[in-house]
């Protein structure tokens, strides 16, 4: 209640896991398989999963037009105005490209701010939330965004869709996205 519907550009699926080499192998395996050439070998790149709540951010000609939370994966929540409170978030890109792009990623709570929230909470006579996860979520469907604010939340992004073409390799968005001023898990390796 509260929130508008927005569909998604294209659907946000859930990421995969992989608990052990067997498993990274079967991936790599099922890949190569639906690969018209798959001989030679693979470029990956490693990046570390932050567990927060998915987002879609849609920029228009550069400027940050709507937030929504992923949802379903075909539809989500239009937050908007809970996303232009996270300061990692630019109203603007910085020579990003023009027309009509959606960018995706992770909203998160600090491991350092879930305390502080926690212990404001406790103090407060109010439950403990059980994990940042859940309080991340839980912040972005607030009606308040200056509550939002005080929560401290971040966000790293790592996906693009774009219907004017895309950078060639996952490393070069991850590059493009650095450029234009969007924060990027800053671990991830070629």
């Amino acid at each position: 209640e509260g929130f508008a519907s927005v569909r998604h550009a294209e659907p946000m699926l859930s990421l995969d896991n992989a608990y052990s080499e067997e498993e990274l192998r079967a991936f790599d395996e099922r890949l190569r398989r639906s690969l018209e050439d798959s001989q030679g070998p693979l470029a990956y790149v490693a990046e570390l999963k932050i567990d927060g709540l998915s987002i879609a951010l849609q920029y228009r000609d550069g400027r940050l037009v709507r937030g929504a939370t992923r949802g379903d994966g075909v539809t989500g929540e239009e937050v908007t105005a809970n996303v232009r409170t996270i300061k990692d978030i630019p109203h603007l890109l910085t020579g990003g490209p023009r027309g009509t792009i959606e960018i995706r990623g992770e909203v998160y709570l600090p491991r350092h701010e879930f305390e502080r929230t926690n212990n404001e909470r406790e103090e407060a006579g109010e439950p403990r939330f059980a994990n940042p996860r859940n309080a991340a979520a839980g912040a972005m469907r607030q009606l308040d965004s200056q509550q939002v604010k005080r929560r401290g939340l971040r966000a790293f992004l790592y996906q693009l869709v774009s219907a004017d073409g895309m950078p060639e390799t996952h490393a070069d968005l991850l590059g493009s996205l650095t450029d234009w001023g969007l924060p990027v898990e800053p671990h991830w390796k070629p």
